[in-house]
């Protein structure tokens, strides 16, 4: 089956690679591809907030090629999907991430699938596509599908703000922090990919941008700087 991929960042490299490893021709927009996606990282401004004309930019081009389903990967908050208005939209949300994108773009955990109607049958090419990375299908609304990636998120956010308090306090109190962490990781409530290493997460462009995004939820984006590091706490507020 031909795939088109659209976008030039890692994204639409790292999940084009996978569609070749399982099988799937990639080919131009030009050559009758089966399903075209669009991949294209969403670019953020320094306050997280994101530039979606560049999304909408390579959708009316894809849009302008073949009556066959497009496939929006990049990340966009709820309710953008359906602002576009266009016959035979999916978003397929996905959870890359830098360290090992190629690993998860080759074995997904899942697929989670924004559709226009979730009670209606996929179009046969793209179930064909997503049954051949043999993981969970989940099927929703565009709103979910959106959602959940800014969910995912949340809780990754959530995760290195609470290792950042407990690693703080294990120096106080003599704890050795990485013996702590073994620990942790082999308890399977937690588990051996949780994000144990303190840090910055706001220097993470990615979880940045859907923490404004969340933010944006209660009201008027602001600069996140006016907000305290503490996502919950900062939900609160609001």
């Amino acid at each position: 089956m031909k795939v088109c991929f659209l976008g030039t960042s890692h994204a639409a490299q790292h999940l084009s690679r996978a569609a070749v490893e399982k099988g799937f021709e990639l080919v131009e927009l030009n050559e009758n591809p089966s399903l075209v996606f669009v991949s294209e990282d969403t670019p953020t401004n320094a306050n997280g907030v994101r530039d979606l004309d560049v999304i909408r930019s390579f959708f009316f081009k894809a849009k302008s090629g073949l009556p066959v389903p497009l496939i929006l990967t990049s990340q966009v908050p709820p309710g953008f999907t359906r602002s576009l208005r266009i016959p035979g939209l999916y978003h397929q949300a996905e959870t890359l991430r830098i360290k090992d994108a190629e690993e998860r773009a080759r074995h997904p955990e899942m697929m989670i699938v924004g559709c226009a109607d979730p009670a209606a049958p996929l179009p046969l090419a793209y179930s064909a596509y997503l049954r051949a990375f043999d993981c969970p299908i989940l099927t929703m609304s565009y709103e979910s599908a959106e959602f959940a990636k800014c969910a995912i998120n949340a809780f990754l956010i959530s995760q290195v703000e609470t290792t950042n308090m407990l690693a703080r306090l294990a120096e106080k109190c003599g704890a050795q922090w990485g013996d702590v962490t073994r620990a942790l990781h082999l308890d399977s409530r937690i588990g051996m990919q949780a994000y144990l290493t303190p840090g910055c997460w706001q220097d993470s462009r990615h979880l940045l941008r859907d923490y404004v995004t969340l933010l944006g939820l209660h009201g008027p984006s602001q600069n996140y700087e006016s907000y305290p590091a503490n996502l919950i706490e900062a939900l609160d507020m609001k």
